[in-house]
This record gives structure tokens, C-alpha cells and sequence, in this order.
């Protein structure tokens, strides 16, 4: 059981889902590519009427390209529904500016400098930090290979992969420090 039970009763009152999937391609790059969606299980008021229950308010996709260094070599986004019909999309091809970026340390600084505020969509933003930390995932095993590249985006990163933890000793002992 991941949770505990819940300490009282409950009723679903919405429902955000993230996708994100990654894929090795042949020219030796990989496409991370996410979607987010918002719906209600009843309807809900938005611009221009009531949105029906189920249906997406939100429904944004994202798709870069990255390369062994995970840089971001090129991105699209997309946008199917947002609750204020065409303005939400209009946006979406401001996020090819994502060309350039290299996930890592800063990724998300970077995303809230490039889009920040009214230069992006908040539901597009939330989308491009989950996939940054996917596109780690999906590159794990290229960084984990390269010894030059393993501290930059392995260790130091969360808490179980501290420079003077044991699995950075254990599995990276290049870059393993014993607190002093």
C-alpha cells in the first residue's frame, strides 16, 4: 500500500493525469513526448459555458528531442482543449524556443525564464519539468555509461545519490566523498 487509508470518507472532485513516454530513436536521439489533462467527474463552469463532466478543460501535449548530452535539440507543443478555447493554444509554438536547454541542474529556472508568466502556458510549464526528469529516466543508462558525465547528472541530484552516500560509493565510486 503506498498511502495510508484516508481518514474519512471521499468523493473524486478532479482528476489531473501526466503521461509522459520516451523513445530511443534511430538516428540516435530519443522523443520524450507528455501529456496533461484536467477533467471533473461533474460539470464544471469554464469560459464560454459549462463544461460537461469527463471532458478535458485542459489537454496539452509537449514532445522534444534530445540528444545523448540531453540537450533539447527541438520541442513542439500542442494544445487540444483549454478553457479558453484558441487563446490557450496560440502559445504553443513559442515552446520550440525549448531548442538549446539541457536538462539538468537549472532545467526548470529555464523553463520559468523562457515562459514565465503571460511568455507561456502554466499546464505546458507544469508538462516540461515532468519530462525533464523523465528524459533522465529514458537517458539513464548513456549518462551512467560516460564516467566524465555520471557526476553531472547522476550524483548530487536527490538525496540517495549524495556524493558521501553509499550508493554513490557502491555504484559511482569515482565521484564518492566521504563527509568530512
Amino acid at each position: 500500500m503506498p498511502l495510508p487509508p484516508p481518514d474519512c470518507a471521499r468523493e473524486a472532485s478532479h482528476q489531473r493525469s501526466i503521461t509522459v513516454r520516451a523513445y530511443a530513436r534511430s538516428d540516435g536521439l530519443w522523443d520524450i513526448e507528455g501529456h496533461l489533462t484536467d477533467a471533473w467527474p461533474h460539470p464544471v463552469p469554464c469560459a464560454g459555458g459549462l463544461l460537461p463532466a469527463g471532458e478535458a478543460m485542459h489537454s496539452m501535449w509537449l514532445r522534444f528531442t534530445v540528444d545523448r548530452t540531453a540537450t533539447i535539440v527541438s520541442a513542439q507543443a500542442a494544445t487540444d482543449a483549454g478553457p479558453y478555447g484558441d487563446a490557450c493554444g496560440t502559445i504553443a509554438p513559442d515552446y520550440s524556443r525549448l531548442a538549446g536547454v539541457r536538462i539538468g541542474r537549472g532545467y526548470r529556472d529555464a523553463i520559468r525564464q523562457l515562459f514565465g508568466r503571460t511568455a507561456g502556458c502554466t499546464h505546458i510549464n507544469e508538462l516540461a519539468g515532468v519530462m525533464g526528469s523523465a528524459a533522465m529516466q529514458a537517458l539513464w543508462e548513456v549518462m551512467t555509461q560516460d564516467a566524465e558525465d555520471s557526476k553531472g547528472y547522476v550524483v548530487d541530484g536527490c538525496h540517495a545519490l549524495k556524493a558521501s552516500g553509499e550508493p554513490v560509493r557502491l555504484y559511482f565510486p569515482r565521484w564518492y566523498r566521504p563527509e568530512a
